[in-house]
C-alpha cells in the first residue's frame, strides 16, 4: 500500500521536498539508499547504520557473523504515518547456529523507557507498542496466527516481553511479544494491521529488510521523554537500539504538517544506541 509523504516537523524540521511514494516491500529506493553499497539516505530521514562485522565474527554482544548482523535503522514520517526500516543479515524463516534454531524478534517500542535489560530472567514490566513480525506456521513457531488476525504487521499496545532464548555477559534482551501456550493470544492489546515486509527480494540473502507503515493514530498521545525502538533475534546476538531523548511538543491541530499522534516518538529524531560488549 503506498503512502504519500510530506513535509512534517515539531521540534526537529525535516527537509522538505518531493519524496517518492512509501511502500513496505522490501526494495528500499524511495529512501533514497541501497544497502550493500549506500547505506545513507538521501530523502533527510534519521539513520544509523553499523554493517561491518567485528573480528570472528563479533557483532555485539553477541556473534554469528553478517547472519546475525543488525545492519541499519531507518525512520521517517509525515502527518499521518511513521515510516520504518530495518536491514539486517537474519532472514525471515530463522537460522541454525551451533544446533539451535533462532527466529527473527519482534519490533518493540519503549517510550518511558520502562524496560532496563539487566541481569533478571523475567521482565522488569511491559513496553507500550510492538510490531510482530512473523506469522505462525510449522517453520515461525513464535509468530502470531493469521486466522486470529495476528499475523506479521499485527500492531500491538500494552505489550508483555518474552525475553532472547540466550543471554550475553548475563543479560537477557527482550526479544518478542509474549504468548500463550498455543499460539493464538498476546499478551498484549490489539490494535490492527499495518503495511509490513521482511523480504530479500531486492538485495539478497545478505541483506534483508524489514519495512513498514504505522498509522500515528495507533500511537495515541503518551506523555513521555524518551524512547527506543528495539529489534534483535531471540539468540540477542546482536541488538539495534534507535533512541531519543527530548520531550515531545503539543499535539498539532488537524492538517497542520506537524506530527501528530505519536508525540515524542518522531518529533524530536533519533540517535541510535546500541549495547555493547
Amino acid at each position: 500500500m503506498r503512502r504519500a509523504l510530506g513535509c512534517a516537523g515539531l521540534v526537529l524540521a525535516f527537509a522538505c521536498g518531493a519524496f517518492a511514494d512509501f511502500v513496505a516491500d522490501g526494495n528500499l529506493s524511495e529512501w533514497g539508499l541501497t544497502p550493500g553499497s549506500n547505506w545513507h539516505n538521501s530523502i533527510g530521514a534519521f539513520e544509523w547504520t553499523e554493517p561491518q562485522v567485528g573480528n570472528n565474527g563479533y557483532v555485539g554482544p553477541g556473534y554469528g557473523g553478517q547472519t546475525f548482523n543488525v545492519e541499519a535503522m531507518y525512520a521517517h514520517a509525515d502527518s499521518n504515518y511513521l515510516y520504518y526500516a530495518i536491514v539486517t543479515g537474519f532472514p525471515e524463516a530463522g537460522t541454525t547456529y551451533n544446533g539451535d534454531k533462532y527466529y527473527p524478534g519482534d519490533i518493540l517500542f519503549d517510550l518511558d523507557p520502562r524496560y532496563v535489560p539487566s541481569g533478571s530472567t523475567t521482565p522488569t514490566g511491559k513496553i507500550e507498542f510492538a510490531i510482530e513480525t512473523t506469522s505462525y506456521d510449522s517453520t515461525h513457531p513464535h509468530g502470531g496466527k493469521t486466522s486470529q488476525n495476528q499475523g506479521a504487521g499485527s500492531f500491538y499496545w500494552d505489550v508483555t516481553l518474552a525475553l532472547a532464548t540466550e543471554k550475553w555477559d548475563d543479560v537477557y534482551y527482550p526479544a518478542e511479544i509474549k504468548r500463550n501456550g498455543s499460539n493464538n493470544q498476546a499478551d498484549a492489546t490489539l490494535m490492527g494491521q499495518t503495511d509490513f515486509a521482511y523480504s530479500n527480494d531486492y538485495y539478497g540473502s545478505s541483506h534483508y529488510v524489514i519495512e513498514g507503515i504505522v498509522p500515528l493514530s495507533f500511537f495515541g498521545d503518551p506523555d513521555c521523554s524518551s524512547n527506543t525502538i528495539w529489534w534483535t533475534m531471540t539468540c540477542g546476538n546482536d541488538i539495534g537500539m534507535l533512541q531519543d531523548e527530548l520531550p515531545f511538543g503539543e499535539v498539532p491541530e488537524p492538517g497542520s504538517l506537524l506530527l501528530v499522534g505519536t508525540g515524542c516518538l518522531l518529533a524530536v529524531g533519533y540517535v541510535l544506541r546500541r549495547r555493547m560488549k
